[in-house]
């Protein structure tokens, strides 16, 4: 295993750090973010990086530059991701939708209707449907417009019927 000190003005300040330290933080920061790491992680990671390099071997500039140009991509791809997924769900209003849900007991449930409107809380997109919120990453199936007008007849005929 090898030594990693923290150097502060010229002397050494915590002798006893280790690549352990480091191995913490990259623990830690995958557990923040369910096993993948997201951009916070990845700062996170970048500055534990620098506090643990060897004083007398720094990492080279070049590299830091680097992995910033790395976490610029990574956030740009994250906001075009998470824009795309409002152009979606704003797309969907009047729609008949399905939207497939697992409790915490592991049974899925299927909630069936027409998107009222669209939420967006933080970084997270929602469908209202019968003026309760569901997650936009549960959408499970878009009903074509005639075959909603097709199935409505279908159940109008048969209420008539009766």
């Amino acid at each position: 295993m090898s030594s990693i000190a923290e150097v502060n003005n010229g002397q050494i300040i915590n002798n006893g750090a280790s690549a352990a330290s480091v191995d913490k933080a990259t623990a830690a920061a995958s557990k923040q973010a369910g096993g993948a790491l997201d951009k916070d992680a990845f700062l996170q990671l970048l500055v534990t990086q620098m506090k643990y390099q060897d004083p007398l071997e720094p990492t080279d500039n070049t590299e830091y530059v680097s992995q910033l140009a790395t976490f610029s991509e990574l956030e740009e791809m994250q906001n075009m991701v998470q824009s795309t997924d409002m152009q979606r769900a704003s797309a969907l209003v009047g729609k008949y939708v399905s939207i497939s849900e697992t409790d915490k007991t592991g049974n899925t449930k299927n909630n069936e209707g027409f998107v009222e409107s669209v939420v967006y809380q933080g970084s997270k997109t929602y469908l209202k449907i019968a003026d309760i919120l569901y997650d936009f990453d549960n959408l499970d199936k878009v009903y074509d417009d005639a075959y909603v007008a097709a199935m409505n007849a279908v159940k109008a005929q048969e209420e008539a019927d009766l």
